[in-house]
């Protein structure tokens, strides 16, 4: 072989070898993207013994027992009047200072990241961490509880709903879950030369409000992230009461309720007085709905308020402010009892 064609060929073979390289280098040098984690998990094992994972695992097995893990109104986020408390979304909506919030086609359940801001400073702190207040511009600063307030409020100012003449239709009164507004011993239809007391303890004594006694002694469907101070065990058909989220200030309590020093009991008897007083003027049905009708002056419509407001919607029997819900309720039935019929 000659010398200019063995050099012809290893020309060749050098030419070949280059686009096979070429070849492989556009094959290989693809981009992708950085892989993202798809769960806490993926990041946190659910088996570490310190740190966030059996943290996680803890407080996600709770939630699923608690009424915001179970969704059931979840789809009232569609609407843009709702989406704030009802879907993730929205909440998420309002913690970035939007005021006019949109529905959502297919809104998802209350979860971790609703309350928590796990990776904005690194640690998993919540999103709300200021006073939030009421609609009748009352606030308390409740630490954790802050954001408990954000939703569970009457979500209207009695002195600006209760006019000289009101409609009446079967949704009156305060928004469902007021409880910081009881809870704060305020936004109550307070009856003229009436003077109002509270009971401020449950408030003033835990720094950080509602998880203080909702989310203390984790037992079974109870406590942590079930926020649940009771639930009924369906194999031992009972109720279970987390009353040792009451032993920590009453501390010679020994019921297996929340009934201490009768204060259930009171306002139960007082709820079921005011009912049958409401009934016969025609301003409830016998279920204790509300009756709709028109022009009903200010007095009437109070009384139906403090009715849905305490007995109703609250759901604490009193516990979350004993004096106020007393008050609110004895003043409520005097007025019924002097009331002239329409």
């Amino acid at each position: 072989m000659s010398l200019s064609r063995k050099h012809l060929m290893i020309l060749a073979a050098l030419v070949g070898l280059l686009a096979l390289t070429a070849c492989t280098r556009e094959i290989t040098t693809i981009v992708q993207e950085e892989p993202q984690p798809s769960s806490c998990f993926e990041c946190h094992s659910d088996t570490e013994e310190v740190g966030y994972g059996l943290d996680l695992l803890r407080a996600q097995t709770e939630w699923a027992e608690s009424k915001h893990g179970e969704g059931e109104t979840v789809f009232e986020g569609t609407n843009a009047s709702c989406v704030r408390c009802h879907a993730n979304e929205g909440f998420i909506q309002y913690v970035d200072g939007v005021t006019t919030f949109t529905g959502v086609a297919t809104p998802t359940n209350i979860n971790c990241f609703t309350c928590h801001a796990p990776h904005s400073d690194g640690d998993f702190g919540m999103r709300i961490t200021t006073a939030t207040p009421l609609l009748n511009g009352e606030s308390y600063d409740m630490g954790l509880g802050n954001t408990c307030v954000v939703c569970h409020q009457a979500r209207r100012d009695v002195a600006v709903y209760i006019t000289s003449a009101n409609n009446i239709n079967s949704r009156y009164g305060p928004h469902h879950g007021p409880q910081g507004d009881l809870l704060m011993g305020s936004n109550g239809y307070e009856y003229e030369g009436v003077t109002y007391t509270e009971t401020p303890y449950h408030r003033t004594l835990n720094e950080d409000g509602c998880v203080n006694c909702h989310m203390r002694n984790v037992e079974y469907k109870v406590g942590g992230h079930t926020f649940n101070t009771a639930s009924y065990d369906e194999e031992e058909d009972e109720m279970i009461y987390n009353v040792q989220a009451c032993t920590g200030c009453h501390e010679d309590y020994e019921g297996e309720n929340f009934d201490i020093n009768g204060v259930q009991t009171e306002i139960d008897g007082l709820l079921a007085e005011l009912q049958g007083l409401l009934f016969a003027a025609g301003f409830v049905d016998a279920n204790g709905t509300p009756v709709s009708f028109t022009g009903r002056p200010a007095d009437d419509a109070g009384a139906i308020w403090n009715f849905m407001f305490i007995g109703r919607e609250d759901r604490s029997h009193g516990v979350h402010n004993p004096a106020y819900a007393r008050d609110l309720l004895q003043s409520t039935i005097d007025y019924m009892n002097s009331r002239t019929p329409s």
